[in-house]
């Protein structure tokens, strides 16, 4: 049976700050031993044994006050000393261990790793409306690659609207908390500036933040500091009032034209005819849109489909029209589609169809 070791007073106690670190923060490591407060009236010093995978080294621990048998210090950690000034070097999924021999048979140890974390995105609400400032926030314990400072990190925010966006700059809100913050103001006519973004009623507002300090599996790159891949992390929000997705656009009926610009209600086979509709974009904002065109005959049977992509302007409106060559007589119904696209078949308006007539 193991014999543990008599203290006179209370057991030494080591401690970090922290179980897990990122490569570029600091660790705060506490000795708690009554028994090595020696002299009540000098501020004395003890040492700790700190092991990575690169290296072991000693460092002292300096006690807090006098008579305290409290004994604290601190290393900076850096995964490259040439870019990032610090006291010792590591590297994400390293381990430290800290080892305090109490005598010759006995040593408390505390281990820690160092790990990175994905990035938060988030805004501080669902939706705004114009007047608000909008708060967003940055959450990467790995962007604080100096402890001792509030770093800064650069995020893109677009809108409907202005699809180009903003690059604004977060600084930390303290130092070495990794967490991000700043705000956004809204404008209706003015093109986008600074922290001012321009939107209209209806905008999905998004924030995209590039991380490239990921957590394992993903590879460390070459250099041992960033990943080999990133990601994108978005948080997108609201203006105003949205409208849905039908009511972006409106179309109207559509009509016949033959090659001489006339509107007809009856066709002939091999007459070339022109679908047309006009096309309204009902918002402050462009529309790009698919204007599909399909005719089917009196069974039922898809006979032609043909489709034309553009963009609205705000609040304008388009005539768009697709050719059709009809081939047989009879009875033929045209359903006529307003897309966002054809990736995205989200549709911008109703339906319309017409009927019409083919004869020989």
């Amino acid at each position: 049976m193991t014999q543990l070791p008599h203290f006179a007073g209370a057991a030494p106690v080591l401690k970090l700050d922290k179980t897990t670190y990122t490569a570029f923060d600091r660790m705060v490591i506490t000795l708690t031993d009554s028994s090595l407060n020696i002299n009540s009236e000098k501020i004395e010093t003890v040492q700790v044994t700190v092991a990575g995978l690169a290296r072991s080294e000693k460092i002292s621990l300096r006690e807090t006050d006098t008579n305290t048998g409290v004994f604290q210090n601190d290393i900076k950690l850096t995964p490259d000393p040439s870019k990032y000034l610090g006291d010792m070097q590591v590297r994400r999924d390293d381990g430290i261990t800290i080892s305090y021999r109490i005598d010759p048979e006995n040593v408390i140890t505390q281990v820690a790793f160092i790990e990175y974390n994905t990035a938060k995105t988030s805004f501080d609400k669902s939706s705004y409306n114009l007047g608000d400032i909008a708060k967003f926030r940055i959450t990467d314990r790995d962007a604080s690659t100096n402890p001792d400072v509030p770093d800064v990190v650069s995020v893109k925010i677009r809108s409907d609207t202005d699809r180009n966006g903003l690059t604004i700059r977060l600084g930390e809100t303290d130092k070495n908390n990794g967490i991000f913050e700043e705000s956004l103001l809204f404008t209706l006519n003015d093109v986008s500036s600074g922290n001012r973004l321009q939107v209209s009623h209806g905008d999905t507002i998004s924030l995209s933040y590039t991380d490239n300090t990921l957590p394992a599996p993903v590879p460390l790159s070459a250099d041992g500091i960033s990943t080999l891949e990133s990601k994108t992390i978005v948080a997108t929000a609201v203006f105003g009032k949205q409208l849905s997705s039908t009511m972006r656009t409106s179309i109207t009926e559509p009509t016949l034209v033959d090659q001489f610009g006339e509107n007809v209600s009856q066709a002939l086979i091999g007459e070339q005819l022109l679908i047309q509709s006009v096309v309204t974009n009902a918002q402050n904002k462009r529309q790009p849109f698919t204007y599909i065109v399909q005719v089917k005959d009196a069974d039922g049977i898809t006979v032609s489909l043909s489709w034309i992509t553009s963009e609205l302007p705000p609040n304008e409106s388009l005539k768009v029209a697709q050719s059709w060559l009809p081939s047989s007589t009879g009875n033929y119904s045209i359903e006529i589609f307003v897309w966002e696209s054809l990736a995205n078949p989200t549709a911008l308006s109703p339906t319309r169809m017409k009927n019409i007539e083919v004869l020989a």
